[in-house]
């Protein structure tokens, strides 16, 4: 018999929560005719707001691992869905930038706001402490998420 693994519980309740919560955007988008990248598009293009960086094709294409053909397809679609303007770079007019619209941070309102006070009703059962503790809980689970992914290599082939 196997020996109970250390935080296996706790990695069971993070993973049925990464679980249902893909699944209530899956559900929230296909009721607005929208795709799960174009949600993961838009959810990388409401960042900058956060920290002033401006979002390009070609970053977006990469957060999104997406090739150069298939980013353009995206973005089109967002521009044509009223989603995303292409907006030219002040100092650099060769450089595109993209802006989510006020239309997109509508449907985003309309998509999450049912699920933000859900869990809000949920929060009144936790102290400030607790949730601090939950906050940099998951912030560090974030950070520990990332570089886990960036130290991603494939595997080594096997010649036998």
């Amino acid at each position: 018999m196997k020996p109970p693994q250390p935080h296996a519980e706790l990695f069971a309740a993070m993973r049925e929560f990464t679980l249902e919560s893909d699944r209530y955007v899956d559900r929230a988008a296909s009721l607005h005719g929208l795709h799960r990248t174009d949600l993961n598009a838009l959810g990388f293009l409401i960042r900058p707001g956060r920290d002033a960086k401006a979002m390009t094709p070609g970053k977006l294409g990469e957060a999104l691992n997406l090739s150069s053909p298939a980013t353009t397809a995206l973005v089109d679609r967002l521009e044509r869905s009223g989603h995303v303007n292409r907006l030219r770079n002040q100092t650099d007019r060769r450089q595109i930038q993209l802006a989510m619209t006020d239309h997109a941070r509508s449907v985003g309102r309309d998509l999450f706001m049912p699920l933000a006070a859900q869990l809000a009703g949920t929060l009144h059962n936790y102290t400030p402490e607790e949730l601090a503790l939950v906050q940099r809980f998951l912030h560090d689970m974030t950070e520990a998420t990332t570089e886990a992914m960036e130290n991603l290599r494939p595997p080594e082939s096997s010649s036998e």
